[in-house]
């Protein structure tokens, strides 16, 4: 006899520590079970080209003499026309049984004969001819009263308990299950009836590896599986391969089909001897198995098999059929909850948000959730069991970057691991979105975490089989059979079918609802209302500071004036800050005008024509006075190719350039300033071109991280705050207008190299101008020197402090405030040191004591609250028990900056413009 092959392997399969039973190809094995015999033959001329080894075990006749020998060499001539009138059809299913009779020399052998097509060939398969084939009819009626009985069960899990117990009787085998896949293939035992001696397998789980993706196809294109006897060994086809294709024949059809090494010693540690199998299929896919087991050897007469494959057909139609009845039913329940939901929202004249939290039970029983959060843009409303607003808002920033119409897991810890933390409440989440005019509206669903203990046949840790390779490189499951609990924490109870489908078709009447809402434009004003008012205190809150900072020196020099006797000293110095400040105040208000007017869109292009070669040599006139007096060389280069006359807004084009080149002056100390201007790409418009500019400098430069916001209203560079001049509304307005006039401004900077700011605009090129005349330059009173020498004059401290005066030290970053508190406390009779920081004050407190703090609340490095709140702590870590008094001395005076104050630790409270008669009472309290 020809030893065993081993096993096949699909091609280039290697371990390389991977071990896999999917590799294994079961159809291809080349071996059948022993209680059966099997012959290929050419269907041609009906010759014998393979047979199974066995014929010596069933004939006394060794194997090797029927190859290729005719089909008459074991049948009559009258089996052999029966069989010949079958191959005309090309299903050949329907003949099976056959009755056939082998002949070997006088003798005769009764056989059941299954016949399919494999190959190219017909493949026969005898099985022993049962003696009670005659009592088969009663087993169709069983079949028939069993189908009845397990339709009559009321719910889902008591029919697969009666499908168990009626195959069991059909069977007469030791165990009947029910083996259910789940969604990642792995298997639970649902439902089972087994003999009082058998093991229960009721609620075991089994990995997807236990049944290997070739496993499932096959199961999926063969209602059965019988194995005989799980320990007989197989016998080999000779020879092994077809002679057609050279290639070992394809068994998936085969009931005889031997079984694989590694399946072969899983059975046997469960203690299993004899196997059948029946496939349940539901709408095309392989939704489980009626996976029966006998603790013996046990051979299922074939017309006994077709009975429960007919049973199994029809309970596939009936499990269909039932998952629909369930899913009818919840749907119907659902409707009766959407239709509600929906009258409301649509009819109600409330907004959403309240519509929702009204019916906010059935919101919840819509999907079975315990919480549900409705968030339509920037509002959420919660209702039931929901996160903490800490762990809520980041989880809903995390599914606004999921753009998806719904998302739902039992598992938010595997997809959000920070929804660990609020497993308890959120294990689970069920969320439909919408985005409608710049609006997000986010309707999120939870699940509470659902502890379960799940029992599986094995260490689920280890991978299916756990397969090892032997010594003798065969498969070999080491795995025991008890049972081995895992405790599932984080998850939820999954969201079904009809609760997705119910949560998208809320999603829809959403839609609809939010479409209404915002035709009436009801939702949409009530939001821009409460934007509005956010940004409207906001402003007024910057635009107080920054007024009030330059009107406390316009009114402090005009106090000081007022009340020099002389009139003569430092009046000019007085009048030159009077006139810097003002120009600083128009500037200011004159910005706030064009973001108000962009912000309302109220923005035109007010186009004319002009010389631009002359419009650019009175801008370079302008900006030369600046560069003078810091020794810096102004350049400008026109190319040739750029036409003379344009038509374009000549105002925001010039607003633009002054801005530019103004920053670039004021933040360059040495070196030069470069605008370029040339021909840009061509214009999609024949009449039009693009002019492209570029103003480059050899400046202080911008840091990379502040690139980014450089463009943003009130944003500042920390050269810019340091300057403490300007509103940061300057690059936000030019870039405005370069986006109206066709273009967009870029900027790339290194620190302390310099920096270039590059736009195109698009204009109207004119061969000349319609009313020529000569264009004047506008002229600006920069005031250079006396702004110079105010700048100069850096007032650090008052030297040699009468040691009889209070203490005092004034905490003031602007400079021109600063030297107008000197000169108020100079008037009253008192002296100061100085102080631009909160850290500068701590350092001080270090090496002198004071009695009085002047302390503003702006201010970089550290603000004034912090430095006040500091001092506190510094004071109470202290033993002499003496505490300084510090006022506050700011231009912050909205509703809650005196309490903020007070709260930081402060005494008392002075507003700018500083009044010096203010400043007297205040200090008189320590007379």
């Amino acid at each position: 006899m020809q030893t065993l092959q081993s096993t096949q392997y699909s091609e280039g399969s290697k371990w390389n520590g991977e071990k896999s039973c999917d590799r294994e190809l079961i159809h291809l094995l080349g071996h059948i079970q022993s209680h059966g015999i099997l012959i290929s033959i050419k269907e041609v001329d009906l010759e014998i080209v393979q047979i199974s080894e066995n014929t010596i075990d069933f004939f006394n006749v060794p194997a090797s003499e029927f190859i290729n020998q005719p089909l008459s060499t074991l049948f009559p001539q009258s089996q052999i026309d029966i069989l010949t009138s079958f191959l005309s059809h090309k299903d050949l299913e329907i003949f099976n049984p056959t009755k056939l009779t082998v002949q070997i020399q006088e003798k005769m052998y009764e056989f059941q004969g299954i016949i399919h097509r494999s190959n190219r060939l017909l493949v026969l398969e005898l099985e022993p001819l049962s003696v009670d084939t005659d009592s088969h009819l009663g087993f169709y009626q069983l079949t028939k009263s069993a189908a009845v009985n397990i339709r009559k069960a009321e719910n889902f899990l008591e029919m697969s308990s009666l499908l168990a117990q009626e195959v069991r009787k059909i069977t007469k085998l030791d165990r009947v299950m029910i083996y259910r896949f789940e969604q990642d293939d792995s298997g639970v035992v649902i439902a089972e009836s087994k003999h009082e001696d058998a093991t229960s397998f009721l609620g075991l789980h089994f990995p997807a590896a236990d049944i290997p993706v070739l496993s499932r196809e096959l199961y999926y294109k063969n209602w059965l599986r019988h194995i005989v006897d799980v320990n007989s060994p197989p016998v080999p086809i000779i020879p092994i391969n077809n002679p057609l294709t050279q290639e070992p024949i394809d068994l998936s059809f085969s009931t005889l089909r031997s079984v694989a090494p590694v399946h072969i010693k899983y059975l046997q540690k469960m203690g299993v001897a004899a196997s059948f199998s029946i496939s349940l299929i539901n709408d095309g896919k392989l939704w489980g198995l009626i996976a029966c087991h006998h603790l013996s050897p046990r051979y299922i007469d074939y017309e006994i098999r077709k009975a429960c494959e007919f049973l199994g057909q029809i309970m596939s139609v009936e499990i269909v059929h039932r998952h629909e009845q369930e899913l009818k039913k919840a749907q119907e329940k659902i409707k009766i909850v959407q239709a509600r939901l929906k009258q409301n929202i649509l009819k109600s004249e409330l907004a959403i948000e309240q519509t929702f939290s009204q019916d906010g039970e059935s919101l919840l029983e819509l999907v079975n959730a315990q919480g549900v959060v409705i968030c339509l843009g920037d509002h959420i409303s919660e209702i039931g069991q929901c996160p903490a607003s800490g762990c809520l808002s980041p989880l809903i920033s995390w599914l606004k970057n999921k753009p998806q119409d719904i998302f739902y897991t039992d598992y938010l810890s595997q997809a959000y691991p920070e929804a660990i933390a609020i497993k308890d409440i959120a294990s689970g989440i069920l969320a439909i979105s919408i985005s409608l005019n710049y609006i997000s509206y986010h309707i999120i669903w939870f699940r509470s975490e659902l502890i379960q203990t799940v029992d599986w046949a094995g260490d689920p840790s280890k991978l299916g089989l756990d397969l090892e390779l032997d010594l003798d490189s065969e498969l070999s499951p080491q795995r025991s059979f008890e049972t081995w609990k895992e405790l599932v924490n984080a998850r939820s109870l999954p969201w079904g079918e009809v609760e997705i489908q119910a949560a998208l078709e809320l999603r829809g009447t959403l839609m609809l609802a939010a479409l209404e809402f915002s035709q009436q434009n009801l939702k949409q004003e009530a939001e821009r209302s409460e934007v509005a008012n956010k940004a409207k205190s906001a402003f007024l809150a910057r635009m107080s500071h920054e007024l009030r900072t330059p009107l406390n020196a316009i009114l402090g020099c005009t106090q000081l004036m007022s009340s020099d006797e002389s009139k003569v000293n430092g009046f000019l110095e007085y009048v030159n800050i009077i006139i810097y400040s003002s120009e600083h105040l128009l500037n200011l208000i004159d910005d706030i005008l064009e973001v108000s007017k962009i912000e309302a869109g109220k923005i035109f292009l007010e186009e004319n024509e002009f010389d631009l070669h002359i419009f650019l040599n009175n801008i370079q006139e302008m900006m030369q006075i600046r560069t003078n007096a810091k020794n810096l060389q102004l350049l400008f280069a026109l190319h040739p190719s750029v036409p003379q006359c344009i038509k374009c807004d000549e105002r925001k084009l010039r607003q633009i350039l002054l801005n530019l080149l103004g920053n670039a002056i004021k933040f360059t100390d040495k070196g030069y300033v470069f605008c370029r201007v040339s021909l840009g790409k061509a214009s999609l418009s024949s009449s039009k071109v693009i002019i492209h500019f570029e103003i480059e400098d050899t400046g202080r430069g911008i840091a990379p991280e502040e690139i980014g916001n450089l463009f943003e209203a009130f944003v500042q560079t920390a050269s810019g705050k340091e300057s403490q001049v300007g509103t940061g509304l300057g690059l936000f307005i030019s870039q405005q207008f370069a986006q109206f006039m066709g273009g967009f401004i870029t900027a790339t900077s290194s620190l302390d190299k310099g920096s270039l700011f590059q736009f195109d605009i698009e204009v109207e090129q004119l061969s000349s101008l319609t009313n020529p005349e000569v264009l004047v330059s506008e002229e600006i009173d920069i005031q250079q020197d006396a702004i110079a020498e105010v700048e100069s004059k850096q007032t650090d401290s008052i030297t040699n402090p009468s040691s009889e005066s209070l203490q005092i030290l004034l905490v003031e970053d602007n400079s021109f405030n600063q030297m107008i508190a000197l000169r108020f406390l100079e008037r009253l009779g008192y002296q100061a040191d100085c102080a631009t920081n909160g850290l500068e004050v701590l350092q001080a407190l270090e090496h002198k004591s004071y009695d009085l703090i002047l302390m503003d609340i702006q201010m970089p490095v550290m603000d004034g609250l912090e430095a006040s709140r500091q001092i506190r702590l510094l004071e109470k870590a202290s033993s002499s028990g003496k505490k300084v008094k510090i006022v506050a001395m700011t231009a912050n005076v909205m509703s809650d900056d005196r309490e903020k104050c007070i709260l930081a630790g402060m005494d008392d409270f002075i507003c700018k413009p500083v009044r010096i008669d203010n400043l007297a009472s205040l200090l008189n309290q320590f007379s």
